[in-house]
């Protein structure tokens, strides 16, 4: 598929998975009108992120940002149960889209019991009806779509809730900026994500590489908005911990002409050390990759920076599906193992 033929987008892309990307910006101001108040935070101990999938990836970026603003310690939990210290001074953020998903209702199960304070944000299902029967948080958002294009519906209330929202009017800006920008109808000659995409579709392996905090969350948005909408094997990395041992992988590993590294940055939180490493990696393995490619943050505020890159790697990773002739929806493989998971349930 010809990138500069967005006409023909609906022949891979029948459902539009891309008008979702496109619509990000507004996804999230919409978001704000349902969310639930502020939460009072006092007294707890720490906050359990729960979730899973294109859902998880609300519990990296609230991790993320509450890094540097939160007093608490932000926990991000992906998969059944819970950890031993959990308990009545947790606040455990359970989120799924659809409110069905296995790994983080058994959070919730387990929550109850212990006595954990709970925030289910979910369109509906199974958590949605929990979270009612036991008086917990709980906010409903609007169903519809893949989970991983609608990000902003479970995120926008997780940061709300735990006021971490600073800088969302500049988040969406940057997001509505973004989407003119780099969206479907601007030339490939004229659009970065489309000349990535591009670039990826070309062949061979993906590293997804990125600086902790932030970039690392982009990095990992990145990594699996490829592997479910282009459904591409893509390898994720961050900096400076693969400075110890990744990078003597490259020693022995030359992939000249089968793979490439985009490196996702956020130079306005940058460590110096982050830079320093990030440019001395890039000199070693320069001549064993294809090529390099970087997405570098907008905005000012850590909310905005992250949002972009997040769109960033949304666009990317849609317009390498239309390319390559992949229809960015179906999730096959994981329709298949559920099938498979259901057979096998006791």
């Amino acid at each position: 598929m010809d990138l500069d033929e967005p006409y023909r987008f609906p022949e891979v892309d029948p459902l539009d998975a891309l008008a979702d990307v496109e619509r990000t910006a507004a996804q999230w101001l919409q978001a704000q009108t349902y969310a639930g108040p502020p939460l009072n935070l006092c007294g707890l101990d720490a906050v359990l992120m729960a979730g899973m999938g294109g859902s998880g990836i609300t519990g990296d970026l609230v991790a993320a940002l509450a890094a540097d603003q939160l007093d608490l310690p932000v926990v991000v939990h992906k998969g059944y149960g819970l950890p031993h210290w959990a308990g009545p001074r947790t606040l455990v953020a359970a989120i799924s889209y659809s409110g069905r998903t296995e790994e983080t209702l058994s959070v919730v199960a387990e929550a109850a019991t212990r006595r954990c304070q709970v925030l289910a944000i979910s369109s509906g299902g199974d958590l949605d009806q929990i979270a009612a029967e036991r008086g917990f948080h709980r906010v409903t958002v609007p169903g519809g779509g893949a989970p991983r294009h609608n990000l902003g519906k479970l995120a926008v209330p997780a940061l709300v809730a735990l006021r971490l929202d600073a800088g969302l009017d500049e988040a969406t800006a940057v997001q509505r900026q973004l989407a003119t920008a780099w969206g479907r109808d601007v030339p490939t000659a004229a659009n970065p994500a489309k000349q990535l995409a591009a670039t990826i579709a070309s062949g061979g392996r993906v590293m997804a590489y990125g600086g902790t905090g932030l970039p690392a969350v982009a990095a990992s948005r990145l990594k699996c908005q490829l592997n479910e909408n282009a459904k591409l094997l893509v390898s994720l990395a961050v900096v400076p911990e693969l400075c110890h041992n990744e990078i003597v992988g490259w020693q022995g590993s030359s992939l000249t002409g089968e793979a490439g590294i985009v490196w996702l940055r956020d130079p306005a939180g940058e460590h110096s050390q982050v830079t320093r490493r990030i440019t001395a990696t890039g000199k070693l393995v320069a001549d064993r990759v294809a090529w390099t490619a970087q997405l570098t943050a907008l905005g000012r505020t850590p909310l905005a920076r992250i949002a972009s890159l997040l769109l960033m790697a949304d666009l990317v990773s849609v317009y390498t599906a239309i390319v390559l002739d992949r229809d960015p929806t179906p999730i096959t493989s994981i329709d298949i193992l559920k099938r498979e998971l259901a057979q096998q349930h006791p």
